[in-house]
């Protein structure tokens, strides 16, 4: 064991660059595994903490007024399954005037002291007082419009006098849906403000939360409820799941992410550690025949190299685990700012485990295959013949830069390649996997660049929203028809539908001049008017097991004794409600659900439109009631944020590959210093030593970009259509530019030259009366 020790130590100390490059390659591996467990390990923790902290609600029931009286409310919380409740809270909607925006908000009464269950999390300022005319508002209102402490909202009374309250502070509801709910952002204030605000209590809304026995029973508590009171009493509920599942997915993409890139690190280190112990067994080919000479076993020949990798793991991947734990905030970042604070992940035992074992299995499964090689060297054959008999003819490249009339260095180089194949094979496909991760990177950005130059692919096929509140319908339209710069229009409502088997979602009631709107129908085509088709988002068909050509049977509000059957004609891209809405013409849903009237209307503008003076006429024949709103910019800026965090990780891998490149172009020229003296001798000049070395790397770099500019992209585009049809958004519209591809390809040869630079260099400064002697 002593000897195994001092050859193993003797073999690191004597190779200083190639050990620490392999140290700098297993703590990179262990820096991205680290930070992808890390984020899979606590993605939901920051809201698990908040949610318990707040005592939030499991379940948030939303009734029919006209049909709840209050003694149900103590008939509600005396049902099996429910431990704790909120009383009953009051809300308003209404829209409120901020700086020059119509915003709709849910104004919300709350006690004058914080609540046992779902408590508000007062992320600055603090709660209203009572007898005080003020407005806490919900983070959702300051994501959009970046509020301040001590700002001022107006809000018109039911007498239509407007009131001015300030700004007291920002709260997180930990059962605000922000993706799934229909309900729009809230704004609370105390009960008596709403009432001298709102008298007429019955046009208050009505709603509870409730705190279960049994978190996952929501959907059977629910049923509990309806079955025990009656089932039109709630109109809708929210899911804390569904909360919860919102609220993480900033997270879960970018474990997504991280994970991919985790994966090509340790296939990387992979590559890296199994090109680098397959050289430097052959190297020592005679030195292992010697040791076994001495006495040495095939098992200590096997040890002695396993031994000197876990010992470079060894030091690399704690320091890679140290790394990755001090970033681990980073990935969940997207969690703890909405809840206005950090999460650092606890020191874990288990995952400093999985760490550190998963990079010690991995260095050793890419040891095991030339150490166990090296174990097996035949003593006689090492002695005599060395690691490899010279080949007996030129390979293929250098046969064919021949006949090309090519210089002979060029087809020396080439030839190097194939000298060694497995090597050039890893070295290969380390640069192939960097190639990989800039493609990642760039048709990411592409593709996103695409979706903000065409909103519709989004499904926002609209430049502007206008919605109304007191005018008619009819005043509207005609308003709108003779607005300047709007080119087109057309009305939506939200209908409340339910399939025969009771699963309830929202319908998209449309009407108006749908041609002059770029709707992207991904499969099918849109609907007709005045007909019983529809098209359908891509969680809906999911949820409902439905394609393009089938049957919907719904029944509306109010109407549940009439079934209506639609015919889905196409799939469009819904990016709300995870995909489960309907489109449909408004007229026809009209004759099936009652009186329907339109409270939104999108708008197609003119190509550089005076948003000011549409504004003004709007006002001027309204006042304040039309409100049009701009549509904006939909991918959020954590989107963005990945982007450049993907362009990092690419980058680590190319680092990780430039490792690779040098580390293979070291150990060839060391392997032939005795064939480049020769040369030398022969007359052949550093310049075309240098040449020689160089097309070797260009080489690979040219077939690395060859293959990893297809294979990136697919990747790409299959991770994102599995993302998107996780949540029910249907096809993603995946982009590269040519340009890109086109400069890739150069890119990635400069960037393996680049990386045999100093070895090249070396070989073609090499003394010959040096080397002639010494080797």
């Amino acid at each position: 064991m002593r000897a195994i020790l001092q050859k193993a130590k003797a073999d690191i100390l004597s190779r200083p660059l190639i050990s620490i490059l392999i140290i700098i390659t297993v703590a990179t591996s262990s820096t991205l595994l680290t930070l992808a467990l890390a984020t899979l390990m606590n993605l939901s923790a920051p809201y698990d903490r908040a949610f318990d902290q707040l005592n939030g609600a499991h379940v948030w029931l939303h009734f029919d007024r006209e049909k709840l009286v209050k003694r149900d409310v103590e008939r509600i919380r005396a049902l099996p399954g429910v431990v704790q409740a909120t009383d009953l809270r009051y809300s308003v909607p209404t829209r409120v005037s901020l700086r020059d925006n119509q915003v709709a908000v849910s104004l919300r009464a709350i006690p004058p002291m914080p609540a046992e269950v779902n408590r508000l999390l007062i992320e600055e300022g603090r709660r209203p007082g009572q007898h005080q005319d003020e407005v806490l508002a919900s983070t959702d209102i300051d994501d959009l419009f970046k509020l301040s402490v001590g700002e001022t909202i107006r809000v018109t009374r039911a007498d239509g006098k407007e009131v001015t309250l300030p700004v007291i502070g920002l709260a997180y509801n930990p059962m605000w849906d922000t993706y799934r709910s229909d309900q729009p952002p809230y704004a609370y204030v105390s009960e008596e403000t709403l009432r001298e605000l709102y008298p007429d209590e019955s046009i208050w809304n009505w709603s509870m939360g409730l705190r279960l026995a049994d978190p996952q029973s929501v959907d059977q508590v629910v049923k509990r409820v309806e079955s025990t009171l009656h089932a039109e009493i709630v109109e809708s509920y929210t899911d804390w799941r569904d909360v919860k599942q919102a609220a993480v997915f900033g997270a879960q993409i970018n474990f997504i992410f991280l994970g991919a890139f985790g994966l090509f690190a340790i296939l990387a280190t992979v590559l890296v550690i199994g090109s680098s112990i397959g050289s430097i067994v052959l190297s020592q080919y005679k030195q292992i025949g010697i040791l076994k000479t001495l006495g040495f076993t095939g098992r200590q020949i096997l040890w002695l190299y396993l031994g000197e990798y876990l010992a470079l793991s060894l030091i690399g991947s704690p320091v890679g685990l140290a790394l990755g734990v001090v970033l681990s905030p980073l990935p969940l970042k997207s969690v703890a700012v909405s809840l206005n604070t950090t999460f650092q992940p606890p020191f874990s035992l288990p995952l400093v485990a999985l760490v550190l074992s998963i990079v010690a299995g991995v260095v050793i499964l890419a040891t095991l295959g030339a150490a166990y090689r090296g174990a097996r060297i035949n003593i006689v054959r090492s002695l005599t013949l060395g690691a490899e008999a010279p080949r007996e003819k030129p390979s293929w490249g250098f046969q064919l830069i021949s006949k090309l009339g090519l210089p002979i260095v060029l087809a020396m180089g080439v030839n190097d390649l194939f000298a060694k194949p497995f090597r050039s094979l890893l070295t290969g496909l380390n640069l192939t996997l960097g190639v990989i991760g800039i493609v990642f990177g760039l048709t990411l950005n592409q593709t996103l660049s695409t979706y903000r130059a065409r909103p519709a692919l989004l499904g926002l096929v609209h430049d502007a929203t206008v919605s109304r509140s007191e005018a008619s319908d009819k005043e509207t339209r005609h308003l709108l028809e003779r607005a300047p710069d709007v080119e087109a229009f057309y009305s939506e409502a939200i209908i409340k539908g339910e399939t025969p088997q009771g699963d309830s979602f929202h319908i998209r009631a449309v009407e108006g001049d749908l041609t002059a709107f770029p709707f992207k129908i991904q499969e099918g085509r849109l609907f007709q008017p005045h007909s019983h088709e529809a098209v359908a988002g891509r969680g809906l068909l999911d949820w409902q097991g439905l394609s393009v050509g089938d049957d919907l049977r719904v029944t509306f509000d109010e109407r549940e004794t009439r079934l209506a059957t639609w015919r889905i004609v196409g799939e469009y891209p819904e990016p709300t409600n995870a995909g489960q809405m309907m489109m449909v013409s408004l007229p026809t849903a009209a004759r099936w659900a009652g009186e329907v009237k339109p409270t939104t209307y999108f708008l197609k503008l003119a190509e550089d439109p005076n948003v000011a003076a549409l504004k003004t006429y709007l006002k001027r024949n309204t006042g304040d009631d039309l409100n049009v709103v701009l549509t904006k910019q939909a991918i959020p800026d954590d989107v963005f944020y990945l982007q450049i965090a993907i362009f990092v990780l690419a980058s680590i891998l190319i680092g990780i590959a430039l490792i690779n490149v040098f580390n293979t172009s070291l150990l060839a020229m060391q392997e032939r210093i005795r064939d480049i003296g020769i040369l030398k001798t022969l007359g052949m000049t550093p310049g075309q030593v240098a040449m020689m070395g160089n097309a070797s790397s260009a080489v690979l770099g040219l077939i690395a970009a060859t293959l990893g500019i297809p294979l990136g992209f697919l990747m790409t585009r299959n991770l994102l259509a599995r993302l998107s049809q996780s949540y029910g958004f249907g096809d993603v519209h995946v982009a590269l530019s040519t340009v890109y591809v086109g400069l890739l390809i150069p890119l990635m040869v400069l960037v393996s030259i680049a990386g045999s630079a100093i070895p090249v260099r070396r070989a073609a400064k090499l003394s010959i009366v040096r080397v002639l002697r010494e080797e």
